[in-house]
């Protein structure tokens, strides 16, 4: 299936600060507000819904560019969600052209609905390798049994076709269950580990009716997915940690962000909002709903690996104040990512601020271990405003931050408006929001023990292409049965 964007010939204006040149002499005009492209509808669902799954339903998505042709993008989502976690399938959406058609269509061989062995599926992450070869991290699961993996599958073809999944992960015990994949690849010609492909996730780990821990697990692939490394852990196994957000710097060395909840009490699919993946564990993690609050925050660790991801030292705390869901809306992790031009490292994140506000923060660092002093992304923060999910990119001092902003939240969910912020002095100061695409309906959106719009969305940047991919509901067609109308939307933009 196809989908033609609309072209816009202009986006709207957006003030930029002026950084002045040494010695006093006059300053150079500040760059220009990204051009929107193209906008539009990149998924849509793919697959028959299933007993007990929402109807027209897509969620949760990510977004990759070729780092051989910036045309050549990769989109991916949930096709088709359960409200107590997974999916029927992965739909995987491509384009040849920037964007200005994509085209989609559900995995083959992972759930039963495509001819594979699981019930389910979640988290998609998609990633390009230097020599153009594509990826695509999964999260199969049965939910009526144990049975969850890792799962990754690669495409030669920009992500046309998709070969059959290799497992980095599988367990089919009831003590042991992945969650929160994450997938990137070694891209820089001067690291030892050239070409390597990283996917780290969550394994709860548990015994009986009593949670163990929730660490950070890393394995990696020097063939291109075919064969994978043996686990190490990023984190103690005794803590509960989640959502890896891993960046390799030129000489190899990885930094890994996550949460960290502290010693194993609580999950963060439990927090208010939230659900398990994988719900066989409520049984096991139910001590975890006694933690009360509204926006409870958590910190945000930092650790390094100097070995390819073999060990793991924990070196810097990023925030100890971010928040990873809202009262009656699941979303909201923190992202981040490297400029590959100055090594600077970002993380983008939910903070939980005065008079029920969350502001959207960012902070930097060039090693991992100390962390510049939180700048305000967002803008106009205050009482029945509130930011939901975030990514972002950075290239050569430019750091781009897309977010949701959600407003009148007592009416059926509100609505929620897709945002761009820029920066072009380095993450010390961004300009004024622009919005991009059409606004968001909660209502219709899918449910997952609140309103889902998914827990991250995607951003990919190449030098000369800005691509954002979100999910956005709205009423239904006249012609649907469903009470669900949610689709991916995306942008386009010239940085």
């Amino acid at each position: 299936m196809a989908h033609r964007f609309v072209h816009v010939m202009a986006a709207a204006a957006m003030t930029a600060g002026v950084i002045g040149s040494a010695g006093g002499a006059a300053s150079a005009a500040p760059p220009g507000p990204p051009v929107v492209l193209q906008a539009g509808q990149v998924i849509r669902q793919d697959i028959p819904p299933a007993p007990g799954s929402e109807p027209d339903t897509v969620v949760e998505p990510d977004v990759a560019v070729s780092p051989l042709d910036a045309n050549v993008a990769i989109a991916a989502a949930h096709d088709g969600r359960y409200p107590n976690g997974g999916a029927v399938d992965i739909s995987a959406a491509w384009t040849r052209d920037g964007g200005a058609t994509w085209h989609h269509a559900p995995i083959q061989g992972v759930t039963t609905a495509a001819g594979g062995p699981y019930e389910r599926i979640s988290d998609p992450v998609v990633a390009f390798g230097p020599d153009g070869t594509a990826y695509l991290s999964v999260l199969p699961l049965d939910i009526s049994s144990c049975p969850s993996a890792v799962a990754v599958l690669r495409s030669m073809d920009g992500g046309q076709t998709w070969g059959p999944p290799s497992y980095v992960d599988q367990s089919s015990s009831c003590d042991y269950s992945e969650d929160k994949d994450w997938i990137v690849v070694d891209s820089s010609k001067t690291s030892p580990h050239y070409g390597r492909v990283y996917v780290f996730w969550t394994p709860f780990l548990a015994s009986g009716i009593n949670f163990l821990g929730a660490p950070q697990a890393v394995r990696w692939s020097d063939d291109h997915g075919d064969t994978w490394s043996s686990t190490s852990y990023v984190t103690a196994t005794n803590h509960d940690t989640q959502n890896s957000q891993p960046m390799i710097l030129a000489n190899g060395t990885i930094v890994d962000t996550y949460y960290d909840y502290g010693l194993a009490e609580r999950t963060p699919d439990l927090a208010p909002g939230g659900n398990p993946e994988s719900p066989r564990l409520r049984a096991k993690l139910r001590r975890a709903a006694a933690l009360a609050g509204a926006n409870p925050a958590w910190p945000i660790l930092a650790a390094r690996s100097a070995d390819g991801g073999l060990t793991w030292q924990p070196v810097g705390q990023v925030t100890d104040n971010a928040i990873d869901t809202l009262p009656d809306v699941r979303c909201c992790l923190f992202a981040a990512d490297v400029d590959q031009v100055t090594q600077v490292m970002y993380v983008a994140w939910l903070s939980s601020g005065p008079g029920v506000t969350d502001p959207l923060l960012i902070s930097s660092s060039r090693d991992g271990q100390a962390w510049s002093t939180p700048v305000s992304v967002s803008r106009g923060d205050g009482r029945g405003v509130q930011r939901v999910n975030a990514d972002v990119v950075a290239r050569a001092g430019a750091v781009y931050v897309s977010y949701g902003t959600r407003t009148q939240p007592g009416s059926n969910g509100g609505f929620v408006q897709q945002q761009l912020s820029v920066s072009h002095d380095g993450g010390a100061s961004f300009a004024s929001p622009m919005s991009i695409g059409q606004r968001s309906v909660l209502r219709y959106a899918a449910q997952s023990a609140g309103f889902f719009p998914g827990d991250y969305i995607g951003m990919a940047l190449a030098p000369s292409r800005l691509y954002v991919v979100w999910a956005r509901s709205s009423p239904p067609p006249t012609s649907s049965t469903s009470p669900y109308h949610q689709v991916i939307d995306g942008a386009t933009l010239r940085p």
